[in-house]
């Protein structure tokens, strides 16, 4: 079923994504993937307008774009004519690459995006598992497009260029086979791990172990990592597809000396087996240590000998009748035929495409789909074995089951009080990470994410709403005068009164440091909130006393009024911009007074 599913899902992507074409570069935006010239900049250091001094040194493209592991950066070179304006997406297809620059040039000027996984989620030109740019071309002009792309990991840069309708077409099935695939891995270790606690087989454990650092190895591998899981730590996630794979490929010796009791079958193979056991143990600590260029090639040849070896193993375990060996060895043979696939592309040898870059995940799909087979054909031959002493002894066996059906009962209500436990520490840490620490209020986060709503709102009911961006007069020399503690006093203070000013429907935020921000909606009685402007800038203005000193600290506030046509940038820049007049209003009274 899931070859299946994956077979139908190449076909998808070669009907939305075809091959690269032999053309020249100077090409419409409506061919998918534009023919570029490429410049490898061994030093890596070379800059824009260093490159845009070497464009004789380009050469143009082969349709090959997979270069495997190489020092430096690699720069892409084309010019577009856009016969009509609108959105367009540029896509690298390989998620793992660490750094892309994309410089697009026209009359409006150059802008600069990035993306990567190791580029942080704020930085990033678009939050996509792939590396992804959107681009708004200049109608009837030429577009030039300067692409910077530095990696540790293999050098693959296949490419696209889509138009709004056939990205999101893209995204669709780009998604799919991860869901369907981590489902699958999801499934697999649920399910073996619970049999691993029931049974206490040791062989279960290892393969669990074996499921979760394949995908943690997928996770860095299909860019799903550095976007939903290890996204605040970037250097960190980038060696999660060597660790992931490596130490997959540890538990998957301990697995193949449980499976195939290689003690007993294969007394020959076992000691060598153990020694592959401490050179994988040894290997798993190397790829935290060392850069990130070696240990993927570490992990890339580490890998390959193992899956050889073990199904060499299998294959002897066939020849000694051990059980379940026959459906071992072939579902070896498809993870090994896989890893050789995806090692060969990462070193260059083979083109990058859709089968390629997914081979050792198709791989794996068959292989512990035949592995959890494999598991229940061996247990059925030792069952069978051991049928004559299982007849003798039911009465003991049904005694057994029952206790094993009360400990998966009591499984079951762990499983689902560590679900309650987890559904509430979610909860908690939602609110948290939308929370300000100091003062209570909603941070930077939660007011941003309020603003597109409430201007969404605004839009859809054709009403104003307002702003109020408040930042703090005389703050810094209570800090200097006083010390943070008593400025933090003062921000929680500040809080305590705007909270005081809202209504129930408004809310109060802190950007950060001394500024704060007051969203209001159904404003459109402006009277209304001229007074409500004057009783908070009363209220914030009364002095504050602290341990008999009398702080002398005021605000400046930047009103905006929007009927949501802005975008919520915008609204904050306007409303930030109000502020500062406001500041500079009073600034110049206070200059005015001062004989």
């Amino acid at each position: 079923m899931l070859v299946t599913v994956f077979l139908s899902w190449l076909l998808l992507q070669g009907a939305v994504i075809p091959a690269v074409p032999d053309v020249h570069n100077e090409v419409s935006c409506c061919v998918a993937a534009p023919a570029v010239e490429l410049y490898h900049d061994v030093s890596g250091n070379l800059t824009l307008n260093d490159v845009k001094a070497r464009l004789t040194d380009f050469v143009p493209s082969d349709g090959n774009l997979s270069f495997g592991y190489q020092q430096g950066a690699y720069w892409l070179y084309l010019t577009l004519d856009a016969p009509s304006a609108g959105q367009w997406w540029w896509v690298f297809d390989y998620p793992s690459l660490d750094h892309a620059t994309l410089y697009l040039e026209n009359s409006a000027g150059l802008l600069t995006m990035q993306a990567g996984d190791t580029v942080a989620l704020t930085a990033r030109a678009f939050l996509h598992r792939k590396l992804v740019f959107p681009l708004n071309f200049m109608p009837s002009e030429k577009n030039t497009l300067w692409i910077r792309v530095a990696t540790e990991g293999s050098n693959t840069l296949s490419y696209q260029l889509l138009d709004n309708k056939a990205f999101i077409e893209h995204t669709r099935y780009s998604y799919l086979l991860p869901a369907l695939y981590f489902g699958l891995l999801l499934a697999l270790a649920s399910y073996n791990f619970l049999l691993y606690l029931a049974l206490r087989e040791k062989a279960f454990l290892w393969y669990v172990l074996f499921v979760v650092g394949f995908g943690i190895g997928a996770l860095s591998l299909n860019g799903l990592g550095a976007l939903f899981v290890w996204n605040n730590a970037l250097l960190f996630g980038n060696k999660m597809l060597p660790f992931g794979f490596t130490a997959a490929s540890l538990a998957a010796i301990l697995f193949t000396r449980a499976f195939l009791d290689t003690q007993k079958f294969l007394p020959r193979w076992d000691p060598w087996l153990k020694r592959l056991i401490i050179l994988k143990a040894l290997a798993l600590c190397s790829v935290l240590v060392m850069p990130v260029q070696i240990a993927l090639m570490v992990m890339s040849v580490i890998g390959i000998i193992t899956v050889f070896t073990l199904t060499l193993c299998a294959i002897k375990g066939m020849l000694q009748q051990a059980p379940g060996a026959r459906l071992f060895a072939l579902a070896w043979s498809m993870l090994w035929l896989g890893t050789v696939v995806m090692s060969l592309r990462n070193f260059g040898v083979l083109p990058s495409n859709t089968f390629t870059v997914n081979a050792m995940q198709l791989g794996s799909a068959i292989e512990m789909i035949l592995i959890s087979l494999g598991l229940a054909q061996r247990f059925n031959r030792l069952k069978q074995q051991h049928s004559l002493i299982q007849q003798q002894m039911l009465l003991t066996e049904q005694r057994r089951v029952a206790q094993l059906q009360q400990h998966e009962t009591e499984l079951e209500s762990k499983v689902q009080q560590r679900t309650a436990e987890l559904e509430q520490l979610n909860e908690r840490l939602q609110i948290l990470a939308s929370t300000d620490t100091l003062t209570g209020l909603a941070n930077r986060s939660a007011i941003y994410q309020q603003l597109q709503q409430a201007r969404a709102r605004a839009l859809r009911q054709q009403r104003q709403m307002a702003l109020f961006f408040i930042d703090l007069d005389g703050f810094k020399q209570v800090n200097d005068e006083f010390g943070h503690q008593v400025g933090d006093w003062v921000l929680k203070e500040v809080s305590k009164r705007l909270l005081l000013c809202c209504r129930q429907s408004d809310l109060a935020g802190r950007l950060g440091g001394d500024e704060f921000l007051l969203i209001c909606e159904e404003s459109n009685l402006s009277q209304q909130l001229a007074e409500f402007q004057r009783r908070l800038q009363h209220t914030l203005d009364q002095p504050y006393h602290y341990s008999g000193h009398s702080l002398n600290v005021t605000a400046s506030i930047g009103v905006l009024y929007s009927d949501g046509q802005l975008t919520a940038d915008s609204m904050l820049e306007h409303a930030d911009k109000a502020m500062y007049q406001e500041k500079q209003r009073k600034h110049a009274l206070q200059l005015a007074v001062v004989p």
